[in-house]
């Protein structure tokens, strides 16, 4: 660099053109370098005693939870096809692992995770992830809704009594795995806290709750959910044990962090890893099968709500490939596997986050937790984090599809008579209202993958039965243009497959029609093998009359449908291509044509008119001619 008069050091042009060069690459141009690692820290903080918890749910130490949570975040922050998007380890694939755990030891977890991670990669490069465009809305917010709900119901554990033994640390008295339950708080057995420490724990909650809603509409240039836990922390420390001298549950009293750094399962002394081979492989596939579909399901729909957020598009593929290269190195370190995580998500997106930065600072600082800042966050207490995630469920769950669920209910008097004639009109079919309470139902009960299925199944469902409906034929005739016999034309609309074939032979009468008969597909579509079988049934009926069908105007879709299966057509249908015919067809007039009085017509000039009326049309019809030759021969010019 140069030096000027004073002595100060100036930076040459070439210098920050490269700079600002390297930045537009990285897409760093237009980032607030400082917001997003903000954001990056307060994920890592609102994911330490989430990844605690669900270790321990799965019958797994906090530490497993721990290293899964910062590798599967850093490496699909890097790798993945979401910027801004958090992963780590999820409570959606901890209720999977605890049965093989329990049984086999978490030796074969390890395994299964790295089979996990290359399933994911096979079904990345097969680009699988695109199926995921076709769920539906009332899917997606039956998906929201439920997974809220688990987010919220999952944190009233955070206020039981933790000196009650087995049970609050997540393992039943029996010594068996326990599954990470929606309504696992008011069964397990475990007392909440009471007294002074309930109340106190319920205040910080409601602190940082209302400090994660409020301060966004003062305030964006710091994360609300850091601001919330620093004060929380504060509240704890000062007032709680300094002047009221009591306590809260704290991240130490949970689990009690230590620093280490992780290494190669295989490479470690205090595991016993099964041996490579078709036994070990036929043992975790199920399992591994099971949790890559769950992963990819929770990732991809977390990546499109997402991207309806931000108003920008992920790349479903790389996210499948990067969560899989993730999960193989994690299985490899001795972790659990892990995926997209919504709330650490809507918690970054919310506090302003957009890049692969913040992302990458959550895995870096939960990195820096275990090997060195784990003092500083045993003293946070875990109310904080119960009000930050408390603020994610009211920012997670449609508020909207309550009224939408209960328009739907109501019939349209009552509608009518409550509501203005506005919000009257905001009812969705009771099928779609059925679909939404049917995926949150069976989220609390199941699990994602499950509900997703359920709400999949019946939107399938009612589609085949209203598309099924839509089938109908325009009947007309006409003659042929070469023969001059008597044709009858069929105008099919809508959609022939396995669910229609039945009414759509509903449609013909085989004995009145004439021998000649033609099905146009202008409008219509053959879609599968039943919708042949269907019209070879109607080509039967026919030629056990003496006659004849002919298919026409097939689009260039079910033309390659039909003329492929053409061998396992009946003799009595003939097929014709779009290309190879055009159908006669008369003119169509305006409808004030088809009312008008012969007299009316005559004096308009539009049937039966007089020599001299004619003659005045010829001369108008000459005069646009001419009109219209000027105009071409101007053009031309």
């Amino acid at each position: 660099g140069s030096s000027d008069a004073s002595g100060s050091t100036t930076v040459p042009e070439d210098a920050r053109a490269d700079v600002k060069g390297v930045r537009a690459r990285l897409g760093l141009d237009e980032v607030n370098l400082g917001l997003e690692v903000l954001c990056g820290v307060t994920v890592a903080l609102a994911l330490v005693p989430e990844a605690v918890a669900f270790a321990l749910s799965a019958g797994l130490t906090p530490s497993i939870g721990l290293h899964s949570a910062w590798i599967v975040a850093l490496f699909t922050a890097v790798l993945g096809g979401r910027p801004a998007m958090i992963c780590g380890a999820t409570g959606s694939l901890c209720v999977l692992v605890g049965d093989t755990v329990n049984s086999r030891g978490v030796e074969y977890l390890f395994v299964a995770v790295i089979l996990m991670g290359i399933i994911e990669i096979s079904l990345g490069l097969m680009r699988v992830g695109n199926l995921v465009k076709l769920v539906p809305a009332p899917v997606m917010i039956g998906f929201c809704n439920g997974l809220a709900l688990v987010i919220g119901l999952a944190q009233l554990n955070n206020y039981k009594d933790q000196s009650a033994g087995g049970d609050a640390a997540g393992v039943s008295a029996e010594g068996s795995a326990r599954r990470l339950g929606s309504f696992d708080a008011f069964l397990d057995g475990v007392p909440f806290v009471t007294g002074a420490q309930a109340y106190w724990a319920g205040l910080i909650t409601a602190v940082a709750f209302f400090v994660c809603l409020l301060l966004p509409r003062f305030s964006k240039r710091v994360p609300s959910a850091l601001v919330a836990i620093v004060l929380g922390t504060v509240i704890e420390w000062t007032i709680i044990r300094g002047i009221a001298g009591s306590s809260t549950t704290t991240v130490k009293d949970v689990a009690g962090l230590h620093g280490s750094f992780p290494s190669v399962a295989w490479f470690d002394s205090s595991y016993h890893m099964p041996p490579l081979n078709m036994e070990t492989f036929r043992a975790v596939l199920p399992l591994s099968m099971t949790m890559a579909a769950v992963g990819l399901l929770e990732s991809l729909m977390t990546l499109n709500l997402i991207d309806e957020i931000t108003e920008t598009k992920g790349n479903t593929m790389r996210e499948c490939v990067g969560q899989g290269i993730a999960n193989v190195v994690c299985g490899l370190l001795g972790g659990m596997g892990g995926c997209a995580m919504i709330g650490q998500s809507m918690i970054n997106i919310g506090s302003g986050a957009r890049t692969r930065v913040s992302s990458a600072a959550a895995g870096i600082m939960l990195l820096l937790i275990v090997m060195v800042a784990y003092p500083a966050i045993n003293i946070i207490p875990t109310s904080a984090l119960v009000g930050v995630m408390f603020n994610v469920v009211y920012h997670t769950f449609e508020w909207r599809s309550l009224k939408l669920m209960l328009l739907a209910c109501l019939p349209q008097t009552v509608r009518e008579r409550c509501f203005s004639e506005l919000r009257s009109k905001q009812k969705i079919r009771r099928t779609d209202a059925l679909v939404i309470m049917v995926v949150t139902v069976v989220t609390l009960l199941t699990d994602l993958a499950i509900a997703v299925a359920a709400g999949m199944a019946v939107s399938c469902l009612m589609f085949v039965f209203d598309t099924a409906s839509l089938i109908s034929v325009s009947p007309r005739e006409g003659r042929d243009i070469v023969t001059g016999q008597k044709v009858k034309y069929y105008d099919v609309h809508g959609v022939l497959f396995f669910g229609s074939c039945s009414k759509f032979l509903e449609l013909f009468d085989e004995k009145k029609d004439p021998d000649d008969v033609r099905l146009v597909f202008d409008a219509g579509y053959v879609a599968d093998y039943s919708a042949l079988e269907a019209l070879n049934k109607l080509g039967e009926r026919y030629g056990a009359h003496g006659k004849r069908v002919r298919l026409q105007q097939l689009k260039p879709g079910c033309g390659r449908v039909v003329s492929k299966a053409g061998g396992l057509l009946v003799k009595e249908l003939d097929v014709s291509l779009e290309s190879e015919e055009v159908l006669s067809a008369e003119r169509e007039h305006l409808n004030v044509e088809s009312w008008m009085p012969d007299r009316d017509r005559d004096r308009a000039g539009l049937g039966g008119a007089s020599p001299s009326s004619t003659q005045g049309i010829a001369k108008r019809h000459c005069a646009l001619d001419d009109a219209e030759s000027n105009i071409a021969i101007s053009g031309n010019a």
